[in-house]
């Protein structure tokens, strides 16, 4: 096995050396060339500090910083120890950024004032992933894991257990897909996986799952690559059941949206002992191997996102338990990669890893999506198996009067719309696909649809920032309506979803093919929306031609996209 761990040690060393490397050569080019390429933002000024947080200033905001990135406040070299101090972003108000201390610093005597600088901070978690690594490959239990990962070992239930979860799951409302995972997973011996396409109530089976385990006694485990997926399954499982004993163990900002649920920075900070049962803990899988979950054991982890968490940090959070319920799909976002690796199966994520030997159940009824936003996507990345539910089949979008402005876009009797602009060239910024996206959030929101219900999508943080300056300018607010990127809109859903692909350059779209075209990507943008879907972008676009025959297959997706869906002008009138 000695080739299975060197195999992934090499990958964790190899990730790790090009994203440090990456923010170095970054860190080496002049301010006005970081600025001008979205990484790093001058002329910050410190305005106001409570609470250990800091409201900074600036001029202007090209960044493509985003809330939770780590960033150093700096007064010209990043590189430098005097004088820098190391923050994570916690919200972007476009030229008004708050700032919390990152983990083991603090922001306190930082005085009002000007002359700071914003850059990437370098994040390098590789010893604690090695650390686990080498822990597993020399314990006894770590065989087990390893041959879990390896294959050799394939799910199997406990026909006691078995019989236990079909009498719990007969109360639960769930439909036959919900109701065998449920099954399959309270029972499973050694591990069972949940694909859950987009609207299908994975976090529901979760909330159920780790309650119905909570009550047999088992301390469990929740964890996610991401906070936000942690923070969205504690709040599930809290609403659903109403269960009290369950909490997270983290950073304090990182649990702004728990809910109910409190958040305890370490576990011996909780009014719990390591060895009491019926606990649901939700943490990172990096926080499962420190100090803030130590000498805490679990008989359940259970990984929620499994399709973007990499063999190494699945890792170190299987190390904390004796059974692993893994809950994804990995046909939307994977691990974020930043090397090219010879072992491609390094790259992918527990999920797809074990999917490829074992699929489990997937949940194949979506609650979200109506018959016409489901069918596309359904049919390219689901060979057809996701139906509506009853309820959401013949939904439409709900105006309380026709739309003056955009009106054959905005019309509720076609979901699917693609609004045709007439730019060409744009890369990463496309003013009039950003004028015309906040024109009809503007015209909807008139038409009485909530701003919350409303989101705008893009590939690129520049397009996004443009958008919200739109929507700004607008004579009432429009706080509520969102506007991010593809990665961070994952796990979301509202009434209306607009897309701005915005790139009208083909050769610039062919460079960036693998991240710009990615079917991932894609159907992650596409399956947002419950009742109406718009996709606003340039037909240039399709004219894009890799010179990879997979690239080309993926450029293919979008064009089908756009020859399925009813094509109209960006007319106002």
């Amino acid at each position: 096995m000695s080739g299975f761990f060197d195999a992934l040690r090499h990958f964790v060393i190899t990730e790790a050396d090009t994203q440090v490397n990456e923010v170095r050569q970054t860190w080496a080019m002049p301010v006005e060339a970081r600025v001008a390429a979205g990484d790093a933002v001058t002329g910050v000024e410190v305005v106001g500090a409570q609470d250990g947080l800091v409201w900074l200033r600036c001029p202007e905001n090209l960044s493509k910083f985003r809330p939770s990135d780590a960033l150093r406040l700096h007064r010209g070299d990043p590189d430098a120890a005097e004088g820098m101090l190391q923050c994570t972003l916690l919200e972007d108000q476009g030229t008004d950024l708050l700032i919390g201390p990152a983990w083991g610093t603090t922001l306190d005597g930082l005085r009002p004032g000007g002359g700071w600088h914003l850059d990437h901070d370098l994040i390098d978690t590789r010893d604690m992933l090695l650390k686990a690594l080498d822990t597993l490959e020399m314990s006894g239990p770590g065989a087990r894991v390893t041959r879990l990962l390896r294959g050799e070992i394939a799910p199997d239930g406990d026909p006691a257990r078995e019989a236990e979860a079909l009498a719990l799951a007969d109360g639960l409302g769930l439909n036959a897909a919900q109701h065998e995972a449920f099954v399959r997973a309270f029972s499973a011996k050694d591990y069972w996986l949940i694909q859950g396409p987009p609207g299908t109530g994975k976090t529901w089976v979760l909330a159920h799952l780790a309650v119905a385990l909570a009550n047999a006694g088992e301390r469990v485990l929740v964890t996610a690559f991401t906070h936000r997926a942690i923070n969205n399954a504690l709040r599930k499982i809290a609403s659903v059941s109403g269960y009290r004993h369950v909490f997270k163990v983290g950073d304090a900002i990182n649990a702004d949206d728990l809910g109910d649920a409190p958040n305890y920075e370490d576990f011996r900070q909780s009014p719990y002992q390591p060895g009491q049962v019926g606990l649901i803990v939700g943490a990172t899988c990096y926080a499962a191997r420190s100090r803030r979950l130590r000498d805490v054991r679990f008989d359940t982890v259970i990984f929620d996102e499994a399709g973007q968490i990499t063999l190494p940090v699945a890792i170190a959070g299987m190390m904390s338990g004796r059974r692993f319920i893994f809950i994804g799909d990995h046909r939307q976002m994977g691990p974020v990669i930043a090397a090219r690796h010879a072992d491609t199966w390094v790259t992918r994520s527990v999920f797809e890893t074990l999917f490829t030997r074992a699929p489990g159940t997937l949940l194949d009824v979506t609650y979200r999506m109506n018959a016409e936003i489901n069918a596309f996507p359904s049919q390219r990345f689901y060979d057809g198996r996701i139906q509506p539910s009853d309820e959401a089949r013949g939904a439409r979008l709900q105006l309380a009067r026709p739309p003056e402005r955009y009106a054959d876009a905005l019309d509720p009797a076609y979901p699917n719309v693609f609004v045709e602009a007439a730019h060409r060239g744009c890369q990463m910024r496309a003013p009039e696909e950003a004028e015309i996206a906040a024109g009809l959030a503007a015209e909807a929101i008139a038409c009485g649809v909530p701003a919350a219900q409303i989101a705008i999508v893009t590939p690129y943080r520049a397009q996004a920032r443009l958008i919200r300056t739109h929507l700004a300018a607008l004579p009432f607010s429009t706080r509520e309506v969102v506007v991010d990127t593809v990665e961070r809109i994952q796990g979301q859903e509202r009434d209306l979803v607009i897309l701005s692909l915005t790139t009208s350059d083909p050769e610039h779209a062919a460079r960036g093919a693998e991240f710009f075209f990615q079917p991932n990507r894609l159907n992650v943008a596409i399956t947002r929306p419950r009742v109406k879907r718009i996709v606003l972008g340039s037909p240039v676009l399709f004219t894009c031609t890799p010179r990879e025959p997979h690239l080309r297959a993926w450029v293919e997706h979008f064009g089908a996209l756009y020859r399925s869906e009813r094509v109209v002008r960006p007319d106002p009138a």
